[in-house]
């Protein structure tokens, strides 16, 4: 960055830089009541399909997001906005989403804090008259003594990341269970953001199991978690800047996590005219956001700034 270290001139540089890094996107809500953003809880690794076109992570999000504006608890960002910010940035929701990528879709959005999830388990656990595959022509055929009545277990874990500084500052798993002699999805709305929030399909098999859950996650959601968090400053240094990435010398073991914002700050010695002492400021320079993590180092991608191998980093605050 091209700033003239002169005496109070340097230092109104120095502010402004700081001014201008830490004030880059949009305002997030600082009302008291958490913004919240719920994102499409993945499906990624279930080996089963018997659900057909029914989408459970598109699904259970809707209600959520649901239950969430019911609370009165939480300021919900409405889900087609989302959508919106996805299709405006290019940013897609296909395949594993990195929590870097979680976090751009929040704050864009507005959201202080994302929702998110993953579907750990959607099977069929069970089955009375008959093993759970050996049912003749899916859940509602005949089988031999009598209809089948078949359980489904559903287990979903949930984590609320804090968009600002990338932290974890809430998470649990929850898991719910439901028989039926004849599971279906009923009228669902076709896997768009707010198409399952409808009585046809939360009053179906599927969609009752799939509003007890998001009923179960929305009670679980404590937002004095969200407000009231503390977050210790991590400090490091920037040791690496190739094509590669940018490597800094802090890793998990210092509580680094992907997704979470840093400063590159550049520290200098200023004469003060008035008082002839050397006055020592610390002027963040640049940002990155951390987009993999080891033991002892990170990976993380330039945000804005001038990034200088040696820089001190320090993560970015709440």
């Amino acid at each position: 960055m091209g700033i003239s270290f002169g005496h109070r001139a340097a230092v109104a540089g120095f502010l402004a830089a700081f001014t201008l890094l830490n004030t880059a996107g949009p305002a997030l809500a600082d009302t008291g009541v958490p913004t919240v953003a719920v994102l499409d809880f993945s499906t990624r690794g279930l080996t089963g399909d018997w659900w057909g076109q029914f989408e459970p992570g598109v699904a259970i999000s809707d209600l959520v997001t649901d239950q969430l504006v019911n609370t009165h608890k939480f300021n919900v960002v409405e889900r087609k906005k989302l959508d919106v910010v996805m299709d405006e940035h290019k940013l897609s929701a296909d395949g594993e989403v990195s929590p870097a990528t979680y976090i751009q879709r929040g704050q864009l959005a507005g959201a202080r804090y994302l929702i998110t999830g993953n579907v750990l388990q959607f099977e069929r656990t069970g089955s009375s008259n008959a093993a759970v595959g050996s049912l003749v022509g899916g859940f509602a055929g005949a089988v031999l003594g009598g209809l089948s009545s078949t359980r489904v277990t559903l287990k979903v874990q949930v984590r609320i990341i804090d968009t600002k500084t990338g932290q974890i500052v809430q998470s649990f798993a929850d898991e719910k269970t439901e028989k039926s002699s004849s599971w279906g999805a009923g009228g669902f709305g076709g896997g768009a953001a707010g198409g399952y929030s409808n009585s046809s399909f939360t009053s179906s098999t599927m969609g009752h199991l799939i509003n007890d859950e998001s009923l179960e996650i929305a009670s679980k959601l404590d937002p004095s978690q969200f407000t009231t968090a503390s977050v210790a400053t991590i400090s490091g240094r920037v040791i690496a800047s190739d094509s590669g990435g940018i490597i800094l010398n802090i890793g998990n073991a210092k509580g680094v996590q992907s997704g979470m914002f840093f400063d590159v700050i550049r520290m200098r010695s200023i004469k003060d005219p008035d008082s002839g002492k050397l006055l020592s400021v610390a002027a963040p320079t640049g940002k990155v956001q951390v987009t993999q993590v080891n033991t002892d180092s990170a990976v993380a991608t330039r945000i804005a700034g001038a990034i200088t191998v040696g820089e001190k980093v320090q993560s970015q605050q709440p």
